[in-house]
């Protein structure tokens, strides 16, 4: 496939620059990140290329396409938009044709040791590699920002996001500690039934552990409680009625003793 293109129209001249794989950010001319400079623009908009679309992110100068006001529009081959004062046409990537050989298939071998990738366990294991070089810091720093500030504003493209962030990141891949982290995380996932059984089972012990203690202070508390209580009042009947209770007493000890 070939690049996605813009052709911009501003200040009286037309030229076409490519779309960056992923998300292209257009701003004012000579801004922080902008990869797309317009003289005069305020604000910002992203142009992301699966699925091609145009999203108005800051600033307050109209996305028009059609004629109407719209905050974002998906961009088909030829799509025409403005903002700003200049005027954007979308051209999609031409796919490049390649000589077909008459030649028998002969199946790919796998990997010495490992296992053959079909599409979907790429997929997969771009996504994870990507993750890793972000957390491990070998990822570039401004592809790391661009997807943290993607997923903020909820466009995340888990595929996009792998292309763009192995992309320009070199050979992080083949760094020791990239090796080191996979092979922690690999331990962990191996380990994770085991361990949610056991730290289960831990917690479990642990909560009863803690109610019974709770209800066994809960009670010894309300029984101090009760005879403090109890005392206070037979505190006041003495003082104030001069009524002793020993006497009382003493008949229910000598009725029931023979």
């Amino acid at each position: 496939m070939g690049e996605a293109m813009l052709e911009i129209t501003a200040s009286g001249s037309t030229h076409r620059v490519p779309l960056r794989p992923g998300l292209t950010r257009i701003g004012p001319a000579g801004g922080r990140g902008v990869d797309v400079g317009i003289e005069g623009a305020t604000g910002e908009l992203h142009v992301w290329d699966e699925p091609p679309k145009v999203v108005r992110v800051l600033g307050d100068d109209a996305l028009v396409v059609d004629g109407d006001m719209v905050e974002e529009a998906l961009l088909a081959d030829g799509a025409v938009f403005a903002w700003s004062g200049a005027k954007f046409r979308f051209e999609a990537p031409t796919p490049v044709l390649e000589e077909i050989v008459d030649e028998p298939a002969v199946p790919a071998p796998a990997p010495q040791g490992g296992l053959a990738l079909g599409p979907d366990e790429q997929l997969a294991w771009e996504r994870l590699a990507a993750g890793l070089l972000v957390e491990t810091g070998l990822a570039d720093k401004k592809a790391a920002s661009r997807w943290q500030s993607a997923i903020m504003r909820h466009e995340w493209d888990p595929d996009a996001a792998a292309r763009d962030i192995l992309g320009s990141s070199g050979s992080g891949t083949s760094e020791p500690r990239f090796l080191e982290r996979a092979g922690r995380i690999e331990r962990d996932l191996v380990m994770a039934s085991f361990q949610r059984g056991m730290r289960g089972a831990t917690r479990r012990a642990r909560g009863a552990a803690r109610n019974t203690t709770a209800f066994f202070v809960a009670n010894v508390v309300a029984i101090l409680v009760y005879s403090a209580i109890i005392l206070a009042l037979l505190i006041l009947v003495r003082v104030n009625y001069d009524v002793s209770l020993d006497g009382i007493i003493d008949g229910m000890v000598n009725a029931v003793t023979p």
